[in-house]
């Protein structure tokens, strides 16, 4: 079978049984559409006010959801995170490292005077500020909410980190009056831009949890009034010129701004690989909404099919202040590789195609987009120094071109705009010697289990071989085993006693028979996939977030019940961070011989109760049920090493194609780039766990039973 839970057809080793629609998985409802709108929504960024150097925000959400460089949280004085709900939440999703270093860093604790700065842990920033704030007993306690954010701003300007994100301070469990505590910032923040007009800091943002409405409004409120009374308007984004270089003779402009304003033979624009500008939100959408009807027509008509990864699309510019469009379809940073190309190589060769057919017609000056760091969530980094690398190369091959004028327009109605701005400023300062591919540099030690820098570590390794293989040792890369093995890449060998003993006492515990021996499957080019495909949900962990652990998703069960009984050396070799398991597979037995030479292949099998895919189970006892018997009584069993990655739950028979979105949990959106990476059905006593592509799973030990 292609899961242990439903039987294999004789073609190959798929799952059989025929699910039903679910309406959980497909955002069907009028009401399940607005709860996702209001979710969405909540994560936009707000009109902000500027001031001085500074954009100022108030926003409704979630701080640890927060994207800026500093995440300030609310600590007691002893910073014990687990007192207090912000702290503790905090500690929950940046993971226990940052109360160790709270406790090794600060044994003595702080007092409002002062910050304690420790790392990210899982979070999306670059620290993380813990302060502390007496309660409040009278008028003129607002002076600590005050030092606690001159504190904040003064550290982040000296660290050189570009954007804040501060709670709604004292304003719950301290009793600080919502206006007061918002006045006070705002005047603090107005105070340090004139001290400071130099200040790296470029956003501070103001975050009230998402279900306090009332302090909110009052937030709204009183921030709107302080920032009339001085004069000041509320915008939408920023605007200003950040960086004027050249490269050879082509003059480059770094631009905050809106690119749909700019004026250019050419503007490049992302878009879909089907080309409907009007069903993504972000650039493609605002440039369709700004090119009017004319730019649909016009696509629909030349291109009806659309365009592939990486390709070109020239279109008139319609109502834009341009002559051409130039359109082309990336995909996001932790996608898989297209045509044996990275994203990351994908974009660079995109921006040398638009400026080779710039060229071609005698183009002047051209207008991009900062590529890549939206919707496709590449890092900034990456980014930045792919789409400068490309630009110096063809200036390299290109001396005498046409193009006199590149500007790269980042958008400025993000809260990440300053990083993006940082990140192209340094790119073209530096002395260009090439792009950075990876996540994040290289670190000189294998970072902490469960951190942020243990993802772009575990993305960047060059992976090896289990070190408990015997065949295919660790002492080499898999690229070297993969490059000097002569023969069969597949090697069937027998277990150390302490592997039988652990994996027979989760077979047995779990509902298995008589076991007759266990083997290991060293499949070095099957591992290299499914390694590869580990990396891919590393990096996409990184860029995203931390998978949630399986027995903290919503309506789960609990842990996979293999980790209960499998010895720890054995579970020690698994990657918690993207839900790595050991389940069970069972099978028909004239399949074992394909399924350990060429891996599982659903595109063999039927649909089974949640659609095609492979299918595997936590006990023995299930996966039985679905093998067969040799002339000798015997059956075959694997258990297999599987990369849950990102998992959504059901708890009703639904045929999935693909896992569905992790916005709007619909199978065929195109609006959001996030998928979830596997199924999990709960189905009372029975647990069902699918992944619908095969290098997600690899089937390392073979159990023989009677």
């Amino acid at each position: 079978m292609s899961g242990s839970s439903q039987p294999n057809t004789k073609k190959g080793n798929g799952p059989s049984q025929k699910p039903s629609p679910s309406a959980s998985a497909t955002c069907s409802t009028k009401g399940q559409r607005h709860r996702h709108k209001q979710l969405e929504s909540r994560q936009k960024r707000q009109r902000f006010v500027q001031i001085g150097n500074i954009a100022f925000s108030v926003i409704k959400g979630d701080i640890i959801q927060q994207t800026t460089d500093v995440l300030v949280n609310s600590a007691v004085p002893d910073l014990d995170l687990s007192k207090g709900r912000a702290s503790k939440a905090l500690v929950e999703a940046a993971g226990k490292s940052i109360q160790s270093e709270c406790t090794n860093q600060y044994p003595s604790g702080i007092n409002s005077k002062t910050v304690a700065i420790t790392g990210p842990g899982n979070l999306h920033c670059k620290a993380i500020f813990h302060v502390t704030l007496p309660r409040w007993k009278a008028q003129g306690d607002e002076k600590n909410i005050d030092l606690v954010v001159r504190n904040c701003l003064v550290e982040a300007n000296k660290q050189k980190l570009t954007s804040v994100s501060f709670p709604a301070l004292g304003t719950g469990f301290l009793k600080y009056p919502p206006r007061t505590v918002i006045a006070s910032m705002f005047q603090t923040v107005e105070d340090f831009t004139k001290k400071t007009p130099n200040s790296t800091v470029k956003v501070v943002n103001c975050i009230v949890y998402s279900e306090d409405d009332e302090t909110y409004k009052e937030f709204q409120e009183e921030a709107i009034s302080k920032a009339t009374s001085k004069g000041l308007k509320e915008i939408d984004m920023v605007t200003q010129n950040s960086l004027d270089a050249n490269i050879g003779a082509i003059s480059v402009n770094i631009t905050v701004g809106s690119i749909i304003t700019e004026k250019a033979d050419v503007i490049v624009n992302s878009c879909p690989s089907d080309m409907r500008l009007d069903t993504r939100p972000g650039l493609a959408k605002v440039m369709y909404d700004a090119a009017g009807s004319g730019l649909k027509t016009e696509i629909d008509k030349t291109y009806p099919n659309g365009i592939k990864i990486g390709d070109l699309a020239v279109t008139g510019g319609h109502s834009l202040h341009c002559k051409k469009l130039y359109h082309g379809c990336l995909t996001p940073f932790y996608a898989k590789k297209e045509s044996g190309m990275l994203p990351e190589k994908i974009l660079q060769n995109f921006v040398t195609k638009c400026l080779n057919e710039a060229n071609k017609y005698s183009v002047k000056s051209i207008v991009f987009p900062a590529l890549g760091t939206g919707f496709l969530k590449f890092p900034p980094k990456t980014a930045a120094s792919n789409v400068i690398k490309a630009i110096r190369d063809f200036q390299m091959n290109n001396v005498q071109s046409s193009v006199k004028t590149i500007k790269i327009v980042i958008f400025g109605g993000t809260n990440d705009w300053t990083s993006i701005e940082q990140a192209y400023v340094l790119e073209l300062n530096s002395t260009g010697q090439g792009a950075t591919a990876c996540a994040a540099p290289p670190p000189q030690k294998i970072p902490g289990r469960g951190t942020r820098a243990y993802l772009a570590h575990k993305y960047q390794e060059e992976p090896r071989p289990p070190p408990y293989w015997t065949h295919f040792k660790s002492n080499q890369t898999i690229k070297d085993w993969n490059t000097s093995q002569k023969g069969n890449p597949c090697k069937v060998t027998s277990v150390d006693t302490k592997t039988y003993q652990s994996i027979a006492k989760a077979f047995t515990s779990t509902g298995g028979s008589t076991i007759v021996k266990i083997e290991r499957v060293e499949n070095i080019l099957l591992y290299e996939k499914y390694i590869q495909e580990c990396q891919r949900t590393f990096r996409k962990a990184f860029v995203t977030q931390l998978c949630t652990p399986l027995q903290n998703v919503k309506k789960s069960s609990g842990p996979a019940l293999t980790l209960k009984y499998l010895d720890q050396e054995m579970t020690k070799h698994l990657h918690e961070e993207i839900n790595e398991f050991y389940l069970f597979h069972g099978t028909k037995v004239n399949a074992v011989d394909v399924i350990i030479q060429q891996g599982l292949d659903s595109r063999l099998a039927s649909s089974g109760l949640l659609g095609t895919g492979v299918y595997t189970a936590e006990t023995a006892f299930k996966s039985a049920g679905y093998t067969d018997q040799n002339k000798n009584g015997e059956s075959k069993m694997f258990l297999m090493r599987v990369c849950l990655g990102d998992i959504f739950i059901t708890t009703q028979m639904t045929t999935f194609r693909r896992p569905p979105c992790m916005k709007c949990y619909n199978e065929t959106c195109i609006k959001h780039p996030e998928l979830f990476d596997s199924v999990v059905a709960e189905f009372g006593s029975r647990r069902e766990f699918v992944v619908y592509d095969r290098v997600k799973c690899y089937p390392e030990y073979i159990i023989t039973y009677k």
